[in-house]
């Protein structure tokens, strides 16, 4: 309170001073013409006339003088007003590298602080917003491209049996996984725009991991992972369709870059005043760089593996986590698997 009472009184005193000096200076240059007329003796030779003549001409010389003095001292407490006004223009035109150095007055002081962190905040949204454009061009183009191509070669009535229903499996799949593209950048949007969770109600978690693992059932018995499961009895209260896209997109994931033959252990704990989901595989781990950037939006580690997915998965998990106010970690070694471990508060 006090200090903004002093930063209040502080830009008062700014312009009152700048008022001031003004004043101060007309004055000055008032009375050095006066001394001047007066000791030339030019009032006492030209009499009452000549004394009228003289409060006229100083009146005259004081709007004159007074006009001048505020035009080019006033340009002074201007200035700073000027640079914001030139850096709002700078950033509306969509220049984000616009700052301002301000230091004086602090109310000014300040309003280049905020102005500047705006500055940044705006230039990074839109870094990211370009990524994320050029991203999904890149995503959504590549399963269309090849779609197109092998529809395509279809039409040659040269092909045999086998290679007529291979092409057909990869249009399929390359339709699943523009599908699934889509799909994910509408509940990432969703997510992302949802400030205030909703639909919040108390469920059986442990049921619901237990299903996702059995919806899963034919993909990672196929590949003839061996799948360890220790889940305690747990009721939860959250957004029970968000938290689902959470457990599958960990399993899906761990059963992907599990090798043929490998292991997933799977587990739930409640822990003093939080809960803790992990999920470990032996899979092919990832690189401590990439590690970094796992939860960036359409990241893939490996690109050999980028049909795998389409690099949106771990960002919505994230997303979601911190919805409900809790945290996903992931440790990993590569060639060693991978554990990620999500913590919710109870």
């Amino acid at each position: 309170m006090r200090k903004n009472i002093r930063q209040r009184l502080s830009l008062s005193l700014f312009f009152s001073l700048a008022v001031f000096i003004i004043f101060v200076i007309t004055a000055m240059i008032i009375a050095f013409i006066s001394f001047f007329v007066i000791n030339s003796g030019l009032v006492q030779r030209s009499g009452p006339s000549g004394l009228f003549t003289l409060v006229l001409t100083l009146m005259v010389a004081s709007v004159i003088v007074g006009t001048v003095v505020s035009f080019i001292l006033g340009r002074v407490p201007l200035k700073p007003i000027r640079k914001v006004v030139s850096a709002t223009n700078r950033l509306a035109a969509g220049d984000f590298s616009a700052r301002l150095d301000i230091s004086r007055p602090p109310e000014l002081r300040e309003l280049a602080e905020s102005f500047n962190r705006m500055a940044q905040e705006l230039g990074g949204l839109e870094m990211l917003r370009a990524d994320f454009v050029n991203s999904f061009s890149h995503e959504f183009k590549t399963p269309i491209v090849s779609i197109k191509g092998f529809a395509e070669m279809l039409q040659y009535d040269d092909l045999t049996s086998a290679e007529k229903a291979e092409y057909l499996g990869i249009i399929i799949s390359e339709s699943d996984r523009l599908a699934s593209l889509a799909t994910n950048v509408l509940n990432l949007s969703k997510v992302e725009n949802q400030a205030i969770l909703s639909d919040v109600r108390a469920f059986n978690l442990t049921e619901q991991i237990r299903r996702c693992i059995l919806l899963l059932e034919t993909k990672w018995e196929e590949k003839g992972i061996s799948l360890s499961v220790d889940i305690d009895e747990v009721t939860y209260a959250g957004n029970e369709e968000l938290l689902n896209q959470v457990w599958l997109n960990l399993l899906d994931n761990a059963i992907k870059f599990t090798q043929r033959g490998g292991g997933i252990a799977v587990s739930l704990k409640p822990c003093s005043d939080e809960l803790r989901f992990a999920i470990r595989d032996d899979g092919c781990g990832i690189g401590e760089e990439a590690l970094a950037h796992i939860f960036d939006k359409f990241y893939q580690a490996d690109a050999s593996r980028a049909n795998a997915g389409n690099g949106l998965g771990l960002t919505l998990a994230k997303k979601i986590v911190e919805l409900h106010r809790g945290s996903i970690a992931c440790r990993s070694v590569l060639d060693h698997g991978s554990e990620f471990v999500v913590s919710l508060p109870l």
